[in-house]
């Protein structure tokens, strides 16, 4: 089996760490597999993926445009003749269905792994929303009109948010992402009262309200005890959140180291991760947060919801309701058998549905019924 992984780019996200472990999987299976990239990313998974000796084809620098980047796939597909295409995120997807007009080898996998046209970015004032609409057009048509696609979908909550826009029928499975156990959650944690959220510095992730929270708490409560650190790459939201912690005086409380190669051992250290987000495709950061056996605060968004499993398994906070994430925040901090008991939730969660090594097998098992059809 020849597996071709078409992505954006191996950067820094929870769509690139999942396949960049699922690569691994299918190389130590004995496995002929190849990453394919539309962009460089200074900052991400590129010298990981060099380093476990997967070869990675890049899109030359003098060939930017999307038909120049059609063009790339298609010679591609057409010299190497791959079992398996695979498709990851958006632009990967869109540039893929583009080849299949040239080119009806090899069987087409996509893979969905988020919510992207969930009516809550309409909050986000940086989103221009005719770039939005002329998106999910495009989106639409070109998923309508290619033939012999299959999907693989990451929640059951991401495959009904496409089924009705692209017509799913029965070409897809829902497999969910997966991570490896956390080897530092029996070392000691920080001695201050620390909680975390992980995810790239955008709208999505909502890490403004968990600065709003903060403030809330010292305002209401005079209450200052506890650090928040934020992990993940830089985004479109860095300077609004820099500035906002500068004009609240956060610099004692809030640290946000980046883009970090620690961060099973940074959630082993914290007492409580905060996911809160606006939109998800599932979270490959809650995923990690379980397998550290930390607390967890949501957003009360379907995506989360199923991956939390159970009302009683998480706290949760509507998207964007700061007050309540105070609150919780210091229900938590007051609370050490609440604590206790979302820990042991979290952790058994992780060990049933989310742990790596069998994830990775649905996936190949998928590979392998789908080659048969």
């Amino acid at each position: 089996m020849k597996v071709f992984i078409f992505i954006n780019s191996l950067g820094a996200g929870g769509a690139e760490r999942s396949m960049v472990e699922y690569a691994r999987f299918l190389l130590i299976s004995n496995i002929n597999v190849k990453f394919v990239c539309f962009e460089r990313r200074i900052i991400g998974l590129e010298k990981e993926v060099e380093a476990i000796g997967i070869e990675t084809i890049y899109l030359p620098n003098d060939q930017n445009g999307f038909k120049n980047q059609v063009q790339f796939a298609l010679k591609i597909i057409q010299e190497e003749n791959p079992d398996i295409i695979h498709s990851v995120l958006a632009k990967s997807n869109l540039i893929l269905r583009c080849t299949r007009l040239f080119n009806k080898k090899g069987v087409l996998i996509q893979s969905l792994v988020n919510t992207p046209y969930s009516l809550e970015r309409k909050k986000d004032t940086k989103l221009s929303w005719e770039k939005f609409w002329l998106m999910k057009q495009l989106d639409k048509w070109s998923a309508r009109m290619t033939r012999n696609i299959f999907y693989h979908a990451i929640t059951q909550k991401v495959l009904e948010h496409y089924q009705p826009l692209f017509k799913i029928k029965e070409n897809y499975e829902v497999i969910y992402r997966g991570r490896n156990l956390n080897n530092f959650i029996n070392n000691e944690g920080n001695s201050d009262f620390t909680v975390i959220s992980s995810g790239r510095q955008e709208f999505a992730k909502g890490h403004i309200n968990l600065l709003k929270a903060l403030v809330y708490l010292r305002e209401k409560y005079n209450f200052e005890n506890i650090k928040v650190e934020i992990l993940g790459r830089e985004g479109a939201y860095t300077e609004k959140i820099k500035k906002y912690i500068a004009e609240k005086g956060l610099e004692n409380q809030v640290s946000m180291p980046g883009f970090v190669t620690n961060v099973e051992q940074r959630l082993a250290q914290a007492q409580v991760f905060i996911f809160p987000s606006y939109y998800e495709g599932l979270g490959g950061a809650l995923i990690e947060a379980f397998a550290a056996k930390l607390p967890c605060i949501c957003s009360n968004i379907p995506v989360l919801k199923e991956v939390v499993g159970d009302e009683k398994g998480a706290l949760f906070c509507e998207p964007g309701d700061y007050k309540c994430l105070a609150e919780q925040i210091l229900k938590l901090y007051q609370d050490e058998n609440l604590r206790n008991s979302l820990s042991d939730y979290s952790y058994n969660r992780f060990k049933n549905e989310f742990q790596l090594e069998a994830i990775n097998k649905q996936m190949l098992d998928m590979y392998k019924s789908v080659l048969k059809t």
